[in-house]
């Protein structure tokens, strides 16, 4: 059988099990006001914005046979076997306004990297100017070292910072003349330098060929002065966000109607904690039906929830440390009580969400 009677016979069958995609769910509770921020700036940006990133571990290939040109209706020949010569990363900055383009080529993507690169690009604007970066939530951007910069190139005194979440609220604040907006988790579609990576590998890197790490150097570089010399230009953004929310729900919705084996207690919890956060603030962008449908998912599968929670296992708590010094008995029962409050909260968290949204429609 030919290869296009097998295509014409497996479109023909309405049941399709062979076929799939990848898709990142929303974990972030907060994920909607973050993304409304970000859609904000977008929309009504500021002079000096811009969308910085990395991309990290290219790898840098080199063809053994050099390509055949394509020769009337034949095809060009491409070598299939290759060498590695390691890899490259990738430091880019994107400028809202115009299109415009900063790439620097870098060794690894530790903050004292990224540091130096960012210096690179702040020092190409006046020190009177506000600059604002939006990036993702990549641990190197938030880390002691990377606010005492930030606090040097603004001439402000840093105030104490003992955690993640402190940091980045400083980096956020608009007390100082750089300033950052961060991604939401499971966000980095929201950042337009993707776009600019995209760009980057189909035109520069894909299926060409390197002899070293230094001539894929180039060829980045080289490939990005043309784009912003030829062809850079501002992304028209026009996305709103609108129906994301009624996706979250639906999926949640299924998931427990199926009583999904792999939904884990982490990911339930925070699915719950989304939720509350949409039903406190985002009701009115989810059509009752499907606020009606989780409901009775919830309760026709509330031993399923349950279990979920029931089943939290020890190897969850792995990791757990316990007192200095401690011994194996005591790290145990250490995990013992972690697990007891896990499941009460978790109890309370998924009876209380349940009976918001019971009273909520009862209202709607």
């Amino acid at each position: 059988m030919s290869r296009s009677s097998i295509h014409r016979c497996l479109l023909s069958h309405p049941l399709k099990p062979y076929r799939w995609k990848y898709f990142l769910h929303i974990t972030d509770p907060h994920f909607f006001e973050k993304m409304e921020k970000i859609i904000y700036l977008y929309l009504n940006p500021p002079e000096y914005l811009f969308c910085l990133d990395e991309c990290t571990g290219l790898q840098v290939l080199e063809r053994i046979a050099p390509k055949l040109c394509a020769e009337g209706n034949k095809p060009e020949l491409r070598e299939f076997e290759y060498k590695r010569h390691g890899t490259i990363s990738v430091f880019s900055i994107l400028q809202v306004s115009n299109g415009k383009i900063f790439t620097d080529c870098i060794e690894d993507h530790t903050t004292i990297t990224i540091i130096q690169s960012l210096k690179k690009h702040i020092s190409m604007y006046d020190s009177t100017e506000t600059l604002h970066y939006i990036l993702d939530n990549y641990s190197s951007h938030s880390t002691e070292k990377f606010c005492q910069e930030i606090a040097r190139l603004c001439n402000v005194e840093i105030p104490e910072l003992n955690t993640t979440i402190e940091r980045r609220q400083w980096l956020e604040s608009t007390d100082k003349r750089i300033v950052f907006h961060f991604l939401p988790f499971h966000g980095s579609w929201l950042n337009q330098i993707e776009i600019w990576f995209g760009i980057l590998q189909q035109k520069a890197l894909k299926d060409e060929s390197f002899s070293s790490v230094t001539a894929c150097r180039e060829a980045i570089l080289d490939f990005t002065n043309t784009y912003n010399t030829e062809f850079s230009h501002p992304f028209e953004w026009s996305y709103t966000g609108d129906g994301l929310q009624e996706k979250v729900v639906r999926r949640l919705t299924k998931w427990i109607e199926s009583e999904s084996t792999g939904l884990s207690f982490k990911f339930f919890e925070k699915q719950l904690h989304l939720m509350n956060n949409l039903v406190n603030n985002y009701w009115s962008k989810v059509k009752n039906n499907f606020w009606s449908n989780l409901h009775k998912s919830m309760v026709d599968k509330c031993e399923f929830c349950e279990n979920v929670i029931r089943e939290i296992k020890a190897d969850s708590f792995k990791d757990l440390k316990g007192p200095k010094g401690a011994t194996k008995a005591q790290r145990d029962e250490k995990v013992i009580l972690k697990i007891k409050e896990t499941k009460t909260r978790l109890t309370i968290l998924f009876t209380e969400f349940r009976n918001k949204l019971f009273e909520k429609l009862a209202v709607t």
